[in-house]
């Protein structure tokens, strides 16, 4: 008992102050901002500022499950983003090379952004009315932006389960109705969200492995 009330001591908590100031003033600004932002947009789009901060299903009044797949494909893009860019930051404390650690973020930092457009609809709602310009523009920007990724980082994709990675490009491609169509799903017009989530997964799962592969491969090293 005593242990657990010495950590509540004076110096054990101006150590901690000392420790924790950089994150702490980081999660203020954090929080700040996104306060504030939704506050922005609450004005800009003459909505009551409730409307942005409550959770969507207890807005609009309807089962929190709808959309479900949906959020789904959401929580794994972001989980990507995470794993990534935390894995990235563990990596260069333990100087991994540096084309490996541009491969990762840059992963992370796309994951990221997909994430973020499937959340808010970005590329079929927002941008065509801010930019004025037709959705397929976007669908091109996107597919244009894949290419790029590839012609960088395919070098590093065939190091690792380039299968994996093999799997959800292919599934994220033709989830834009361009080849397939499952008929039992197609009747309820969800082939796309399915293929695309299917593609999500496996996306997931080649970059968990590629990141473990180079903690494992640094941790072996030192070993």
């Amino acid at each position: 008992m005593s242990q657990i009330f010495s950590r509540f001591s004076i110096s054990n908590i101006k150590k901690q102050l000392l420790e924790i100031w950089p994150t702490t003033v980081i999660g203020i600004l954090v929080s700040l901002g996104g306060a504030g932002f939704t506050v922005l947009i609450a004005e800009l789009t003459d909505n009551p500022i409730w409307k942005l901060a409550k959770d969507p299903a207890e807005v609009m009044n309807f089962p929190p499950y709808i959309g479900m797949l949906s959020n789904w494909s959401v929580i794994l893009w972001i989980t990507t983003a995470v794993i990534c860019l935390f894995g990235a930051v563990v990596l260069k404390k333990q100087n991994a090379p540096k084309d490996t650690l541009r491969f990762i973020i840059g992963s992370g930092l796309l994951s990221l952004i997909l994430g973020i457009d499937d959340l808010y609809r970005l590329h079929d709602k927002i941008f065509p009315r801010m930019f004025h310009a037709p959705e397929s523009f976007f669908y091109l920007l996107y597919f244009f932006t894949f290419l790029i990724y590839l012609m960088f980082f395919t070098t590093q994709i065939l190091k690792y389960d380039y299968l994996l990675f093999g799997a959800a490009f292919f599934l994220l491609v033709i989830s834009r109705r361009i080849a397939v169509i499952i008929p039992f799903f197609d009747q309820f017009m969800t082939t796309g969200d399915m293929l695309k989530y299917f593609g999500i997964v496996f996306w997931l799962a080649f970059f968990y492995r590629t990141v473990l592969h180079e903690i494992n491969a640094l941790i072996n090293k030192t070993a």
